[in-house]
């Protein structure tokens, strides 16, 4: 796995090798994810984990997939307060053709 900050949406991206395409699922590094997810959640950053194109969005509560992510898709985000404390509600937004 290679970790990279986002320099304009300060989200983590998390690449991960194709040909340990479930790593990031196994302890630590889910347990990891999550924790940093909680973090930066009250900043609105995001935890984004990329296996080739198929991008998941890592939330302190779940993980979202997303499916893949071209030029020009975006994340949008709705925080709110879950039973178990902040979350957010997450989307791919496409440019429109």
């Amino acid at each position: 796995m290679v970790l990279s900050l986002d320099p304009v949406t300060r989200f983590l991206n998390v690449q991960v090798d194709p040909g340990q395409a479930g790593a990031w699922k196994r302890a630590p590094y889910h347990d990891q994810l999550r924790r940093w997810a909680a973090a930066s959640l009250p900043l609105r950053r995001y935890v984004l984990v990329h296996v080739n194109t198929v991008t998941t969005v890592v939330l302190p509560d779940r993980d979202v997939p997303l499916g893949t992510f071209a030029p020009g898709d975006r994340l949008v985000a709705r925080e709110r307060m879950g039973p178990a404390g902040l979350t957010a509600d997450v989307e791919k937004a496409s440019q429109p053709v």
